[in-house]
């Protein structure tokens, strides 16, 4: 039912005084839905439909990655849905709010202040007990403990990678939005033993936070990974000229689109870091994807 086999390939003109640059094609996983929420749903939708589950609540922003691949799943599998959004400091029918609205009803947003997002679990869960239908609360980015073993299948996915290709990564890189999936590449490949440095790019929250969302997810903190932080364009969901510029870079030299939210901020700073710190061996950087939030950006 759900492919989650993604190829590699080696990236033109990245660095290769010492390392040699791969690209994950997450990205390609699937059309309307970015390669780390199809891993994610391929767990979480068998178990919301073995649960009798009819009702889905829906937690994200109107632009949100997350929203959009959770309504066609929920369409598919007929469910109700509830979306709490959090409201924007304007809003444009434009990116992924616009595809969203061809799957979601008015009158099935609820629209969250920004002074009361952080009160939005609180909220989404008091509409849950008013349902006359078994619900369930979807988090952030899917961030809920039934989509940690389609998570981890990133990390299998990578060792098929490696047997095909004939040699193993010595270095990995992941962005971070809830840090859920950056979680489950961690958990997963300790699980197997691999021995790749991974290099989470906190594009949303700190390390101490990442750090506490290990421990709750995955009961542990592994010694497998080291944080960064964007060292452009820093704020959450902000784009300057700079990842503008990354963008169309990727399109006109490596053949690849890449939204300015996640992947060209991953692109830019896997770059940056591996220049800088003069990374040996192999390296891959994991497109997930977001496509479908490019058209939401002017990138002249």
């Amino acid at each position: 039912m759900w492919n989650l086999s993604s190829r590699v390939h080696r990236l033109n003109h990245f660095p290769d005084a010492g390392v040699n640059c791969f690209v994950k094609r997450d990205d390609e996983l699937g059309c309307g839905i970015s390669g780390s929420k199809l891993r994610k749903y391929a767990s979480l939708f068998p178990y919301l439909i073995e649960q009798g589950i009819q009702h889905l609540i829906i937690i994200a922003g109107p632009q949100s990655n997350n929203l959009l691949a959770a309504l066609q799943l929920a369409r598919e599998f007929q469910l109700k849905v509830t979306a709490f959004l959090i409201e924007p400091w304007k809003l444009e029918l434009q990116g992924n709010y616009k595809l969203s609205r061809l799957f979601l009803e008015e009158h099935e947003i609820v629209w969250v202040s920004r002074d009361q997002w952080q009160n939005v679990n609180e909220l989404a869960h008091t509409h849950l007990l008013t349902l006359k239908e078994p619900g369930f609360v979807l988090q952030e980015g899917a961030s809920v403990p039934e989509a940690m073993s389609g998570a981890i299948s990133l990390a299998n996915d990578i060792m098929i990678n490696e047997q095909t290709l004939g040699f193993s990564f010595q270095h990995i890189f992941i962005d971070s939005g809830t840090g859920f999936s950056a979680s489950a590449l961690i958990k997963g490949l300790t699980q197997l033993n691999h021995r790749a440095q991974v290099y989470v790019v906190l594009l949303a929250e700190n390390e101490l936070i990442f750090r506490n969302k290990l421990t709750q997810w995955l009961g542990f903190i592994p010694q497998n990974f080291i944080c960064l932080y964007p060292t452009t364009a820093r704020a959450f969901g902000s784009v300057n000229q700079t990842i503008k510029n990354e963008v169309k870079r990727m399109a006109r030299e490596e053949g690849i689109l890449a939204d300015p939210i996640y992947a060209a901020k991953l692109f830019y700073e896997a770059r940056k870091y591996i220049n800088t710190h003069q990374l040996k061996g192999n390296a891959l950087i994991i497109h997930s994807g977001g496509t479908l939030t490019m058209p939401g950006f002017s990138y002249q």
